[in-house]
């Protein structure tokens, strides 16, 4: 099958995804994780330009330029724009924007935030269908992993490897689904035994006859022996 559409929550949001999602051109719906920003307080983005300009003061103000590409110490690669501390220096909120021992204001932004800011926009813009999916993914999804959490022993896997934990998850799947298929098909099962109940101490050869008079005749064993009545 060909996935045109997800949804998910912020667990599942980062860039790596976003970036995967849009290369495949699939309609994904996914908040942003509770770091992501979507405006800098006090700073306005030149696109042209690629840099941030200061709007706190009048008069002379600050330009963060853009100073590269950096790697931090979690691998997350991330833009870096920096003002000089020339700019900083006489501006009155220094100490309140830079910080006391800083002498220049520093903004780091993810290399994926123009993904970050197409789907932020895009939830800003669609909050009635995305609230629709919301309540759509609780009503199936969320159901699914209670059950496989707290009744399939998938709170945690106890398996090395993703090979291995692909296949405790398949298991615990394949024992969901059959327990939804036995539920979904019981109905004769259950008709015949409320009949069972109800005519208790009846003969046997009336038993006989209510059920196969309530079994469709395309379900029907071949009768193999007579049953005369006694």
């Amino acid at each position: 099958m060909q996935l045109e559409e997800l949804i998910a929550d912020a667990g599942y949001s980062s860039g790596e995804a976003l970036q995967y999602l849009d290369d495949k051109n699939i309609d994904a719906w996914i908040p942003n994780f509770g770091q992501y920003k979507p405006l800098r307080e006090g700073f306005i983005y030149n696109k042209e330009k690629n840099q941030y300009e200061c709007i706190k003061t009048t008069g002379h103000k600050a330009v963060l330029t853009f100073k590269g590409t950096k790697t931090d110490s979690k691998g997350y690669s991330k833009h870096i724009y920096r003002s000089s501390e020339k700019d900083c220096k006489n501006c009155p909120l220094r100490t309140e924007c830079c910080g006391k021992a800083t002498k220049f204001k520093k903004i780091d932004n993810s290399i994926y935030k123009p993904l970050y800011d197409k789907m932020h926009l895009k939830l800003r813009e669609h909050r009635a269908y995305h609230r629709r999916l919301v309540k759509r993914r609780s009503s199936t999804v969320e159901p699914v992993l209670g059950t496989l959490i707290n009744h399939h022993n998938m709170r945690r896997i106890n398996a090395r490897g993703m090979q291995a934990a692909n296949k405790h998850i398949l298991m615990a799947a394949l024992c969901y689904n059959l327990k939804k298929y036995l539920k979904f098909t019981r109905n004769l099962p259950q008709s015949m035994a409320i009949a069972l109940q109800k005519m208790k101490g009846k003969s046997f050869y009336f038993i006989f006859l209510i059920l196969r008079l309530a079994i469709p005749a395309n379900r029907r064993v071949p009768k193999l022996y007579e049953i005369s009545n006694p």
